[in-house]
């Protein structure tokens, strides 16, 4: 049953794949691909470097714009001025006008007559009024324009001065960066050969404690001999008298000869000691004035 189902299996897979590779392309033409011919990816290199600084660039575009706006809003308040004195939203009908009927009589027709009359003068001299308050409104637009512009121009020159501030804040800070490295490289530099003159000193100080320390054996080494000496000639005490006559003249002579040999080993030690103790106090003051230096350079 196993068997059935994989095979079954494996022929629905084999038609797929024939069915797959024998499926058309949309493509029914051989494509010559000339439009990328050409072509080349794009790079970030491509891109311009700015010439300009951006403080100085955006300044320029400010106030290239606040002078557009502040023209847009004088030519906006002007026209406003002018249409409100010029339009009459509420004037007579043209076609009462071109009529000539009229249910008034002659009484009203002079008084309105003299009406219309007071009326035209007032609007004459209400017109006028208007024409002043409009040069009025003209000149302090225009005095307001130009003080939007001193105060632009101050603007910007505040901004100016402020980059440069900022550029010299910037490079002082770099200069001290540099300073503070220049420092730090010269401290490192004194700590190392300080270091290095320490690991000199203890060096000299090893090499001291091992001649102390040859002496003291070759000290203990005379001492052995002496002792061997001694214990022979207890030995030999039971010899004849001239044998101990004998003995006691090598002895008397081996004695000598061992005690000029512990006196030397004994001023070779003292002499040893010494070296060492002026290696060791050489050590700690060449040591003393590398630390000061190294304190004078850092301070």
């Amino acid at each position: 049953m196993s068997l059935t189902v994989g095979g079954s299996h494996m022929l629905l897979c084999r038609t797929a794949i024939r069915r797959g590779s024998t499926k058309k392309t949309l493509h029914t033409s051989a494509s010559r691909r000339k439009a990328i011919e050409n072509w080349k990816r794009p790079s970030i290199e491509e891109m311009g470097v700015p010439k300009e600084s951006h403080t100085h660039v955006f300044s320029k575009n400010q106030r290239r714009y606040n002078l557009q706006l502040l023209a847009g809003v004088g030519l906006f308040g002007f026209t406003t001025v002018v249409a409100v004195n010029t339009i009459d939203p509420n004037a007579t009908p043209k076609f009462l006008k071109d009529t000539t009927f009229s249910t008034k009589t002659p009484e009203l027709v002079a008084v309105e007559e003299e009406a219309e009359t007071e009326a035209v003068e007032i609007e004459a001299v209400e017109a006028s009024a208007a024409v002043d308050e409009e040069t009025a409104a003209a000149e302090a637009a225009q005095i307001a324009a130009e003080e939007a512009l001193a105060a632009e121009a101050a603007r910007i020159a505040a901004a100016e001065a402020e980059a440069a501030a900022a550029e010299s804040v910037r490079i002082a800070t770099e200069e001290a960066a540099a300073a503070e490295a220049s420092r730090i490289a010269a401290e490192e530099a004194a700590v190392a050969e300080a270091a290095e003159v320490v690991e000199t000193a203890a060096e000299a100080v090893a090499a001291v404690e091992a001649s102390r320390v040859a002496a003291e054996e070759a000290a203990e080494e005379a001492l052995a001999v002496e002792a061997a000496r001694i214990a022979a000639a207890e030995a030999e005490s039971a010899a004849t008298a001239e044998a101990e006559r004998i003995v006691a003249e090598e002895a008397t002579a081996a004695e000598a000869a061992a005690a000029e040999a512990v006196r030397i080993a004994t001023e070779e030690a003292a002499a040893a000691e010494a070296s060492r103790i002026a290696a060791e106090e050489a050590a700690v003051a060449e040591a003393a004035e590398v630390v000061e230096t190294a304190a004078e350079a850092v301070a």
